[in-house]
């Protein structure tokens, strides 16, 4: 490897001709543009079961909504202030949370886009929000923003119904 690049180095060194130098030098602008290139081309859509919600960190909190029909969801919260427990709710659609209830219909019916530019805080300390779409057991997270924070509405939803 190290005779090849030394190789290289000599060739460009010895290259007296400009069109080769500026072919090169672009040949290697794009090598260098192009290393670093993350591609998302897979849009993730698909029929989910239900919506898995967990909170790590401060103001912990897990739980699962399942359709029961267009106007109401049943919750299952499985975890709450770091303890295990089993609290069901059923959440019924109004006009202040018309558009997470839509969000989440169109979610679950692959009818938006799953997957999005969204990144966890890899901070250590704080307090971060994970949501899945399931289906088939296998949980697919969800990156798309506009998405996640509509979906965000249940969180604030569920903690009312509890408190």
């Amino acid at each position: 490897m190290i005779f090849a690049v030394n190789k290289i180095t000599i060739s460009l060194l010895s290259l007296t001709n400009s069109y080769k130098m500026k072919a090169l030098t672009t040949f290697f602008f794009f090598v260098v543009m192009c290393a670093g290139c993350e591609t998302d081309a897979d849009i993730v859509k698909g029929y989910y079961d239900s919506m898995h919600f967990v909170r790590e960190g401060g103001g912990q909190i897990e739980f699962n909504l399942y359709t029961t029909d267009n106007t109401e969801l049943n919750a299952i919260v499985t975890k709450y202030s770091f303890r295990d427990t089993t609290i069901q709710i059923v959440i019924d659609a109004n006009n202040d949370n018309t558009q997470a209830f839509s969000s989440l219909n169109q979610a679950l019916n692959s009818q938006i886009q799953i997957n999005g530019d969204f990144k966890q805080s890899t901070l250590k300390t704080g307090t971060w929000a994970y949501i899945y779409l399931v289906s088939n057991n296998k949980e697919t997270e969800v990156t798309n923003t506009e998405l996640r924070n509509a979906l965000l509405k249940f969180e604030q939803l569920v903690r009312g119904k509890i408190q």
